[in-house]
């Protein structure tokens, strides 16, 4: 099962290949390693995301990945696949086709789409590498993602000397050239645009360093294993310290079981009391530098996502639905950890949690297979490696794979808090790393079983695909690469912008950067599809690899709506509107499940609010028709309210467009028709409450219209429901404010019960003394200064 082996040129050097089966497979070697080095260490800071540019790296890197790899096996013919490579696939189809099944069904697909592709891709890199990486291949993969480690603790270390012994950003200038310096205060987050997601990857790359050193003794593994530990405690995240803790502690077992078992002197009892003290220390250290809002904001996230689960708990909601569906369930709590209420939560704190809620029980139950199923080949390996060793060392594939093992496990366990793998950053690393475990416990890829023993040792080829379609085959794909390389050459330009035009030297900088990656990756791609195509002889080949050019040219359009969804925000910050909304129009042209666009759009023509008909194509108009900005506001958020009926705030947006409404309608006369927006109005209020019962200005807004109505009953309910925090069923807990008091005495007072005012007044002024509406109002009842 451990057998070694080696991919290596020499020994498939007798081999005979069909047409262009190595040039493609060499790709894959490449390609692979290298864009997960440039999804760990890439940022882009034109984007409104910054790392916008990994999930574009993913998108459009992996369906070229996939295209070449589905060229291969076209390519391969009947050597493609055997049947006895389904004992070690079985579990990545099998959760990639759940997930498939499971985005089929559900309720809002547009955004979903986004969190479908990832997990797509994630599951298809580790049937790629566990079909075509051998040894070989597997240390060149190791190489380059230890490289990727230094280059983002080294921006780390940059970011914490910075943040430590240089003044802040809004008093002088420090070392950190990036526009984004002290954005986390003095946390360090390096390449990946959060300390969350940057802890995630230390934890997951420290064991494999630590054993890369084990084996080959290299001193320069010494500098990454200690800027690793810097960056982490850099970091300041609790979840990372624990999961460094408890994989640390799995680490030193693992190690004592499989390599120290003929020499272990001390017994297994005493070995575990020892080895213990790294995830007893991990969590008291998370108890006493962690913030109990932290751990709050957890809990009642887990527990609504729980009354997910309920709903569906055997097929699952289906994937990428959390986002959608979270605010209905959402704890009043969450808005006073959060201090806000127009945020939203995209994922559950919990990676296995939110697993369950997606796929249901059954899903769920496929993805712990495949954990499973990849640890125990992975532990039987290991045992492999290591048994009968007698005083020898052991070979140096057990030390990589007693690394990769580890960094599984620390990503799975620091995810029991966190949701690191539902990013880009970390989720890569779902399929690759089960997939090496696979390979290096079996001692070599598929393909090279499939080569050995057979007496022709050569591939399929086609045969009678005439020469005709070869070449048209072949002419469609140099169609659909050119038109590729056309669109992005012709905007990249566009989102980069021009040289003199960066602001400062890490603008500059990042801008050199961006054009010589930009252009190494487009180039190479574009040359391996070429070269592989005219090597080769498959029609299907060259037509699959064309057809995965559709993807990629796809999503460049979500990159180029991220770059100008920045630019729109810019300009709706500036007051200009009419180039923010241009902006905006074009964004939704590009990606129509992109949510947040939409709501913001509605957002400017609320703000905006000019009822003067006219056509302007630049501000959504079609047909000729024209429009003012209540319809248009209207249209936005019905359109968020199609793909994520509660999304945020809009609810209480489109309650105040209504009362905008109803004012423009009483002024033209049209009483009836105001009262009906009125109604309208209250009715999306009421909607807002559902999910935000503790947002004060819902009730102020529905107390104003009963007041407008003379109901003064009902404006009473509505500033008590607020005072008293109704729905938040905690008893002591009340949301009573100076203001809120105020509101309530003005209240009283128009409907003539001054006692009671002045009671309310007083309330205010108990809370804030300063408070000069209170006090006045206090003053004019009374003839007393204060209370």
């Amino acid at each position: 099962m451990a057998k070694t082996t080696s991919a290596n040129n020499e020994e498939y050097s007798d081999l005979k290949f069909a047409p262009g089966v190595q040039q493609a497979r060499r790709a894959i070697w490449t390609w692979l390693p290298f864009l997960y080095l440039l999804i760990s260490d890439s940022f882009y800071l034109r984007t409104y995301d910054s790392a916008q540019v990994k999930i574009t790296l993913l998108q459009m890197g992996g369906f070229s990945l996939l295209g070449l790899w589905l060229g291969l096996l076209f390519l391969e013919g009947r050597k493609a696949f055997k049947s006895a490579d389904f004992v070690f696939l079985a579990p990545f189809f099998a959760y990639l086709a759940y997930i498939a099944v499971g985005f089929l069904r559900v309720p809002y697909p547009g955004p979903s789409v986004d969190d479908f592709v990832r997990y797509f891709l994630y599951m298809s890199v580790g049937l790629i590498v566990i079909r075509e990486f051998g040894q070989t291949a597997l240390e060149r993969l190791t190489r380059v993602l230890l490289a990727a480690a230094y280059v983002a603790v080294l921006y780390g270390l940059v970011q914490f000397i910075d943040t430590r012994w240089f003044p802040p950003k809004h008093i002088g200038p420090g070392i950190d050239p990036f526009i984004w310096r002290g954005a986390f205060s003095d946390r360090v987050f390096s390449t990946y645009g959060n300390p969350n997601f940057f802890g995630n990857f230390l934890v997951l790359v420290l064991p494999i360093a630590v054993t890369q050193f084990m084996k080959t003794r290299s001193v320069y593994l010494l500098p990454l294993i200690a800027l690793d530990l810097l960056c982490l405690y850099g970091t300041r995240t609790k979840g990372a310290w624990l999961g460094f803790g408890i994989s640390s502690f799995i680490f030193v077992v693992l190690y004592a079981y499989f390599f120290l078992r003929e020499n272990l002197r001390i017994s297994r009892k005493a070995f575990l009391a020892i080895a213990s003290v790294f995830p007893l220390t991990a969590v008291g250290v998370v108890y006493h530098f962690g913030n109990p809002s932290s751990y709050n904001f957890r809990i009642a996230t887990w527990l609504s996502t729980w009354e997910m689960v309920e709903t569906k708990p055997l097929i699952g909601i289906g994937v990428g639905s959390f986002k959608v569906v979270y605010p209905a369930y959402r704890r009043p709590v969450i808005f006073h950890i959060e201090g806000k209420h127009n945020t939203e939560t995209d994922h559950a704190e919990n990676e296995h949690l939110e697993q369950w809620m997606d796929n249901g029980i059954i899903g769920f139950g496929l993805y712990i297979w495949l954990i499973a199923f990849v640890l125990t080949i992975g532990l039987r390996g290991l045992g492999t490696l290591t048994e009968n060793l007698k005083g020898a060392r052991p070979p140096p594939s057990a030390y990589s794979l007693l690394g990769y093992i580890t960094a599984l496990l620390g990503m799975l366990i620091h995810n029991f808090v966190d949701v690191s793998m539902r990013f880009v950053s970390s989720g890569v690393f779902l399929g690759l790393l089960p997939a090496v475990i696979i390979n290096l416990a079996r001692g070599q890829a598929l393909w090279e079983l499939h080569y050995k023993g057979d007496p022709s040792q050569e591939a399929e080829r086609d045969v009678g695909a005439p020469s005709w379609a070869l070449w048209g085959a072949r002419a469609l794909l140099v169609s659909a690469v050119g038109a590729v390389l056309y669109v992005l050459l012709r905007w990249f330009p566009e989102l980069q912008g021009p040289l003199r035009g960066q602001q400062s030297g890490g603008d500059s900088l990042q801008w050199f950067i961006a054009w010589a990656v930009f252009l190494a990756c487009v180039v190479y791609m574009a040359w391996v599809y070429l070269r592989v195509a005219f090597t080769g002889r498959s029609v299907l080949a060259a037509l699959v690899m064309a057809a995965a050019l559709g993807p990629v040219w796809y999503f460049w359009g979500w990159f180029r709506a991220d770059v100008y969804h920045n630019m729109a925000i810019f300009f709706s910050k500036q007051g200009r509107w009419d180039d923010a909304l241009s902006f905006y129009q074009r964004v939704h042209a590009l990606n129509p499940y992109f949510i947040m666009p939409y709501y913001f759009t509605g957002n400017v023509f609320n703000d905006r609010f000019n009822m003067t008909k006219q056509y302007r194509k630049e501000w959504g108009d079609a047909n000729e028709e024209p429009r003012d900005d209540y319809e248009r506001a209207m249209d936005s958020y019905e359109h968020v309210r199609s793909i994520a009926p509660n999304y945020v705030q809009m609810h209480h947006q489109v309650g105040l467009l209504y009362m905008k409404m109803h004012d423009h309608l009483r002024a033209q006369g049209r009483e009836k028709e105001a009262q009906e927006s009125l109604d309208k109005a209250l009715a999306r209020f009421a909607l807002y409450e559902n999910l935000d019962p503790v947002f004060a200005f819902n009730y102020y807004r529905k107390a104003q219209i009963y007041i407008s109505r003379r109901r003064y009953d009902a404006a009473e309910r509505e500033y008590l429901n607020n005072i008293n925090a109704w729905k938040c069923h905690v008893e002591g807990h009340d949301h009573g404010t100076p203001e809120a008091y105020t509101n309530l005495g003005n209240l009283y007072y128009i409907s003539g019960r001054p006692g009671k005012a002045v009671e309310a007044f007083a309330s205010a002024l108990a809370l804030d003394p300063a408070s000069e509406p209170a006090l006045r109002n206090y003053r004019a009842l009374t003839g007393r200064q204060a209370p």
